[in-house]
């Protein structure tokens, strides 16, 4: 039977109601699992959890009578549950869960009013949630004074964040938090700086320097002291040869890389770190070895550098696909007649340079490793004879194909294992030298 075009609009649009109706019945049915899961929850007692199960029910069918009706019930008993929570805690001058009682009750009122439901709370809420969580805020003030006594300087600043963001402050009372977290964070970043970890000192120092208690600039000078004291200097040098690999690659390729990373990395080193670019010295010829670690270290050692960084292209392949071959006649200056041919096809080149980060303070020894590879592919076109090649009488667009300086590398190949290998290197071994910055 041929369909046509509204006899298929009409099946699309009853698979359509098929789907909602489907997805309704789903819903219908986990509501009522949530309605079911609530009053059992109610009859235990736990007036909190029983009130979370309605207003999920009711969040996913809003017709659900009996679910309302029981939210407004097990809810206003569990808003009396906070306020005796909250009046124990503050008897005990438990300020800080007090408060968190109260914000629970604030949480779960409004959860019942987004689906409809609101619970009601005493006259005189307000005032009283306002002095609790300044009477919690004034403990954190002097539980986070008490850590910095001890220098347990995370812990005075865990109690400054939660009255700030769980607490609502006021101005008098927000002004209090910032003043205690300026002098936890100063205080801190002194401590991190006597450990010797200067990138946590600097960071420190700097979230003071940010709260506007830093009028005689002491929180910016120690950022820049930490600064100072911990940047490192490094010697990088040039990315080269393994015997394996050497003449694998046209003569451009190394030089072009090294001046590439030089320019977009080794000349633009990054907060805590001091290069010293070693990889254009004395030429960048194709042929120059990849140094050794111990030289590396070495080398680093007479520049005053903590760090070397030594890298070598250690493997390269190159495969040929999708190949169409095509016999030629020819002939010799001789006058012989003879043939050649002529490949067509797909190269796909593949390279990879090893890059070790070296301590120059010791023997030369690695302390991180990685490696960076890159991939390309291009057209080629090529001929191949038998004989000497020179002998044939050729016509110049033929000629060309038999010239093997670039052994199959065209210009495009090129830029693009530089461009690839060079990104690659250049963000990790500047993530790798950064990691090793306390």
């Amino acid at each position: 039977m041929r369909r046509t075009p509204t006899h298929l609009r009409t099946r699309l649009r009853l698979g359509a109601a098929a789907v909602l109706a489907a997805a309704a019945l789903a819903a219908c049915a986990s509501a009522n699992k949530r309605y079911e899961q609530g009053v059992r929850m109610e009859q235990q007692g736990r007036n909190v959890d029983a009130a979370q199960r309605y207003i999920q029910a009711l969040k996913k069918d809003r017709s659900l009578a009996d679910a309302r009706a029981r939210l407004q019930q097990s809810g206003d008993l569990a808003v009396a549950d906070f306020l005796r929570e909250a009046d124990a805690d503050e008897t005990a001058q438990r300020y800080a869960e007090a408060a968190d009682a109260l914000a629970r009750l604030d949480a779960l009122r409004a959860d019942a009013a987004g689906v409809g439901v609101q619970l009601a709370a005493p006259a005189d809420y307000l005032a009283r949630r306002r002095a609790t969580f300044d009477r919690a805020a004034d403990q954190a003030v002097s539980e986070a004074s008490a850590a910095m006594e001890r220098r347990e300087y995370a812990e005075a600043v865990r109690w400054l964040d939660r009255a700030g963001r769980q607490w609502e402050p006021g101005p008098a009372v927000r002004g209090r938090l910032d003043r205690t977290r300026y002098d936890a964070l100063y205080g801190w970043a002194q401590a991190e700086m006597q450990a010797g970890r200067f990138r946590s000192a600097y960071e420190r120092a700097g979230q003071a320097a940010t709260l506007g208690f830093d009028g005689n600039g002491m929180a910016e000078s120690l950022q820049r002291e930490a600064l100072r004291r911990g940047t490192v200097r490094v010697a990088i040098f040039h990315v080269g040869t393994l015997p394996n690999t050497r003449n694998r690659l046209p003569d451009n390729v190394l030089p072009a890389l090294n001046r590439q990373l030089a320019d977009r990395f080794w000349r633009q080193s990054p907060q805590w770190l001091e290069v010293i670019d070693e990889s254009g010295r004395a030429g960048t010829g194709y042929n120059r070895g990849a140094l050794e670690p111990s030289q590396g270290a070495s080398a680093a050692q007479r520049m005053g550098a903590r760090l070397a960084v030594v890298m070598a292209l250690d493997s390269v392949r190159q495969t040929e696909g999708e190949v169409v071959t095509q016999r030629r006649t020819a002939k010799t200056t001789s006058g012989a007649d003879t043939a050649y041919t002529v490949r067509e096809g797909r190269m796909e080149t593949w390279a990879r340079v090893t890059w070790r980060v070296v301590d120059a303070s010791g023997w030369g020894s690695v302390i991180d490793q990685g490696s960076a590879t890159a991939r390309s592919g291009a057209d080629f076109r090529k001929a191949e004879y038998r004989g000497d090649w020179r002998t044939l009488v050729l016509p110049a667009s033929d000629r060309v194909l038999f010239d093997e300086g670039d052994r199959g590398y065209g210009r495009e190949t090129v830029r693009e294992l530089v461009s690839g290998l060079s990104d690659e290197l250049g963000r990790e071994v500047y993530d790798a030298l950064v990691r090793r910055i306390q």
